[in-house]
Order: C-alpha cells, then sequence, then structure tokens
C-alpha cells in the first residue's frame, strides 16, 4: 500500500479527487445561506509585536433551501488562517457556533472576535472558511510573503487584507533619514557648484550640438523608465512581488547619480556630458518622476486582494523632489556670486559622493537590519538588472547616435547609475508602510551591485594603460640603445685612428691661438695640422 501511495495510485487519486468534490460541494450549500462581513474591513497598520482585535460578523439565512440540512446537530465552525503564519498568526483560530439554536423565522446574525499577532514586516491575508463539523478542512495553503494572486484560493473562502510593519519612530531609523536627507541637500548644492566650475557656456554649448547629450539624456533615461518597467512586471509582479516592483520602477525613475561624474573621472570619460547629464536629469525629475508614477505607478500599489485600491501619494512625491532640486539651484547661485567656493567644491564633491554612498549602503544596513530576512534570489537579480542593463543600453544608444568612446563611456555610465537615495528618500517618505520599507530596499541592492561592471571596467582600463606604458617606454629604450652603441662605435674608431697617428690627421702642439683652424673665435680647441 505504501509503495502505491509513493507510486501515485490511481484508485487513490480518484478517491481523493471524489472527496474534494463532496467537500466543495457541501462548502458551496453552506456558504449559499451565509454571510461575512469584517470591522475594520481590512487592517493596513498592524505593528510588528503587537495586537489587534478583529470583529466578524456572520449572517446567516435561514429561509435557504440548503439551511435545514445543516441545521439538524451539525455545528457550523468558523476558521481563521493566515496565508503567512511568519508575518501574521490568529491567536484562537477557530470558533463553533450550532445552528439549531437560531429560529427559524428571521435572518439572525452571529459575531465574534478574533486577535491576530504581527511578527514580521510584510503583506499578507487572512482566509476567513465556514465549514461543518464533520469536513476536513485542507492546511495546505500556500503561503507568500508578498502577495499572492487571490484567484488561487476556493471561491468559498473570504480573505481580509493585513499588512504589518515596524514603527517609523524607532531611533535608529529617525537618524538614518534625517541624515540621509542632510547628505543628499549637501551633495546637491556641490554638484550645483561642480556645473560653474565647468562654465555654464560649456554645457549650453554641449547643449547646442547636434546630436546633444540633453536629447540622448531623454531617449535614455525614456527607455530606462521602460526597461525598469518589463523588468519589475518580469521578476517581480509575476511572483506575487509588488513592493519589490514599486521600489525598480521608482529607481529606474530616478535622476542620474552624483556617483556617475566620479566614475567618469576614472575612466577618463567626458566629465562635462556627465554633469550636463546629470544636471538636466535632476532638473526635469520634478516633473518626469511624478508623471512616470502617475501613469503606472498605480499597477504596483496593490494589497493582498486585487480590489484593494491605494492611491499614489503625488504632492508628497513633489515635495520631495523640490527639496532636491531647490538645493541644486542655490548651489548654482552660490558658486556664481562666490567664486572662492568653487575649488572647495571641485576638492570636496567626489569623496563626499563616494561618502554618500558608503553611508547608504553600511549605516542603511544597520539601520534596517531586519530587511535582511527580505533578500532573496529574486531581489539581488532584479537589483542586479536595472543598473547593468542601464549600462549596456547607453552604451548602445551613444554608439547608435556616433558619439565619440569618451562621450560613449559617459553615457553609459550616466545610464547605468541612478540616484538611489533620492529614489530611497521617495520611497520612505511619499508612500505607506510597509511598502516603504521593503521597495527600498531594492535601490540598496541596486547600490550595491552597480560598481561591479564599474570596477572591472577601470580595473581593465588600467591595465590596458600599464601595457601601453610599457610597451612605449621599451620601444624607447630599445631605439637609445641602438642610437648609443652607434654613436659609441664610431667614436672608438676615431679614438683609434688618433692614437695610432693617422697620416691624414695630427694634433699639433702649439700654442694656443696658432695655426687654429677652427671658424669659431670661441673654439679652445687644440687646432689640427694638415700634412702635405
Amino acid at each position: 500500500m505504501g509503495s502505491c501511495v509513493k507510486r501515485g495510485c490511481p484508485l487513490l487519486f480518484l478517491v481523493r479527487l471524489l472527496l474534494n468534490i463532496a467537500v466543495s460541494a457541501t462548502s458551496s450549500s453552506l456558504h449559499a445561506f451565509t454571510s461575512v462581513n469584517f470591522s475594520p474591513p481590512f487592517i493596513h497598520d498592524l505593528i510588528v509585536g503587537k495586537n489587534t482585535t478583529l470583529q466578524m460578523t456572520v449572517g446567516i439565512d435561514p429561509h435557504h433551501e440548503y439551511f435545514k440540512q445543516f441545521a439538524k446537530n451539525r455545528p457550523l465552525k468558523i476558521q481563521l488562517k493566515s496565508m503567512d503564519e511568519e508575518v501574521v498568526s490568529v491567536v484562537d483560530a477557530e470558533n463553533e457556533l450550532v445552528l439549531d439554536q437560531f429560529p427559524l423565522t428571521t435572518n439572525q446574525t452571529f459575531q465574534t472576535n478574533f486577535t491576530l499577532s504581527g511578527h514580521f514586516l510584510g503583506k499578507t491575508a487572512v482566509k476567513v472558511r465556514l465549514f461543518t463539523a464533520n469536513e476536513q478542512n485542507d492546511n495546505e495553503d500556500e503561503s507568500s510573503m508578498q502577495i499572492a494572486n487571490s484567484k488561487n484560493s476556493l471561491e468559498e473562502d473570504v480573505s481580509i487584507d493585513v499588512w504589518v510593519s515596524y514603527e517609523r519612530s524607532r531611533l535608529i531609523n529617525r537618524l538614518f533619514l534625517t541624515t540621509l536627507i542632510i547628505l543628499i541637500v549637501i551633495a546637491n548644492m556641490l554638484m550645483g557648484c561642480e556645473v560653474i566650475i565647468l562654465d555654464l557656456k560649456i554645457v549650453l554649448e554641449t547643449i547646442k550640438k547636434p546630436v546633444a547629450p540633453n536629447k540622448t539624456d531623454k531617449i535614455v533615461h525614456m527607455n530606462l523608465f521602460e526597461l525598469a518597467y518589463c523588468i519589475a512586471n518580469v521578476v517581480f509582479v509575476s511572483r506575487g512581488m509588488h513592493s519589490f516592483a514599486l521600489g525598480l520602477f521608482v529607481t529606474g525613475c530616478a535622476p542620474g547619480g552624483g556617483a556617475s561624474n566620479y566614475w567618469t573621472l576614472l575612466l577618463n570619460a567626458n566629465l562635462p556630458v556627465s554633469i550636463t547629464m546629470t544636471f538636466i536629469s535632476t532638473l526635469s525629475a520634478v516633473v518626469m518622476m511624478p508623471l512616470w508614477i502617475y501613469l503606472f505607478g498605480q499597477h504596483f500599489l496593490q494589497g493582498y486582494d486585487s480590489d484593494t485600491r491605494l492611491k499614489v501619494p503625488y504632492w508628497k512625491i513633489v515635495s520631495s523632489l523640490l527639496t532636491l532640486v531647490i538645493p541644486l539651484l542655490i548651489g548654482v547661485c552660490i558658486s556664481k556670486w562666490k567664486p572662492c567656493f568653487r575649488d572647495k567644491a571641485r576638492k570636496l564633491m567626489r569623496p563626499f559622493i563616494l561618502f554618500v554612498l558608503i553611508f547608504l549602503i553600511v549605516f542603511g544596513t544597520i539601520a534596517n537590519f531586519y530587511m535582511v530576512r527580505l533578500i532573496t534570489w529574486t531581489a539581488l537579480l532584479g537589483g542586479l538588472l536595472l543598473p547593468w542593463c542601464g549600462f549596456a543600453f547607453g552604451c548602445i544608444t551613444a554608439v547608435v547616435f556616433r558619439q565619440k568612446p569618451s562621450t560613449v563611456a559617459a553615457i553609459a555610465i550616466e545610464t547605468g547609475i541612478q540616484n538611489t537615495g533620492i529614489a530611497i528618500m521617495l520611497l520612505k517618505f511619499s508612500f505607506p508602510d510597509p511598502d516603504a520599507d521593503i521597495s527600498s530596499l531594492i535601490p540598496v541592492i541596486a547600490a550595491s551591485l552597480t560598481p561591479i561592471p564599474l570596477l572591472t571596467a577601470v580595473g581593465i582600463h588600467a591595465l590596458m594603460r600599464y601595457i601601453k606604458k610599457k610597451q612605449s617606454g621599451t620601444d624607447e629604450v630599445y631605439g637609445v640603445k641602438q642610437l648609443s652603441s652607434v654613436v659609441d662605435n664610431q667614436l672608438c674608431a676615431v679614438e683609434k685612428d688618433v692614437e695610432e697617428g693617422s697620416p691624414l690627421v695630427e694634433r699639433a702642439k702649439l700654442p694656443p691661438g696658432e695655426g687654429s683652424t677652427s671658424v669659431n673665435p670661441s673654439d679652445n680647441c687644440a687646432p689640427f695640422h694638415i700634412q702635405s
């Protein structure tokens, strides 16, 4: 019998199928005269480590034809089951009510309370099921940390959205966000000073070129947004990970990062083009980011139940972006009217951007270490694909527009490096929890994986320069040695002739100034005497 079960006995499969059909028919009959309502209709504010009470009202219609079949000594059980026990659990999962206690004249309601306990950050649902005491309940429901497809559940099962998040009032979290805002504001002011250092005339001349970087920048960033949208749908939405998809989409809509200027210098690329593209994309982000999120962001803001509708916080998005663009313009004005700050900004810009990147990764990991549990291979894949595909797409676009190699490198770097600090700040301050916390993990992953291809490119670039320098140095040394050997041979021959007494040349021992044949009056060398 055991071997029959292991091999998948057709008879047992048929019996199980018939039992499932019978149970399904019973549940359908049961739900025909019952209805379930919740108060509140959803729970989106459950805090990790805390409990909340859910009130459920069950309506009974005694006039329905199926009611009499279940009313005779057949108690009705009400069960609540969490779709993900790691996120939330139900303290008292079952309750029972006897149907024959209800009068057969009027509709009746039965109220009961359940306690939900939050354990970890995430979105899930609590499924409610009504069944009779002799009915076997199926406990093999699939769990998901993010959002599963509600269509996989039985039609008779009713579920309620439950979101669990961490308290925003945590001290370390507030310190991280406050410091991040200050650093981003300073970085944008320094970027404004950097534009003046390059001279706005150079920037304007760069823009006026036949295929200007700002035109390439528009094409690249529009397609980068589409690339982010496709990656988010293919990698995350298809697996029900809508919060991760939101983080990837917002990161793809973010402007170019200030770190791109640092990498452009390391690779000897076109720095004016890089800074021009960063400046233009940062200014245009005030309009473009809210526009993209307005058009496509609603697709990623979903609850466990597909009917749950969430609003995109447009005003919060615009206000957050204004706090970033205004310091940029202030930096431009300060550098224009205070030239003494220009050289200081040049010295501070690159190490400061590097410090912001390290701070973002290190302190962000410490402040949100609990999010390490959310890291999966899928999250790593999505965070890796966005910058790496951005590098490739920017390079291909620049080559198509026939840009010179240094400009191709600058455009590729600018396309692949997004301002993850802006993306994190936007997600943290504009969207509700737990979307804000879960989605902000993706820009952190992207920022961590972005330097890998760039460091590889820097290493290859340095190796090629070393090989080229070594080859040119070897050629020069070889040429000098060859020339010196020829000269030495000629000098040796002359010295030999002089020592042996050449019949043509004889050193005369005359007083200085007498018999000199030199045409140079200042020549003090001993004269030669030509023998006849």
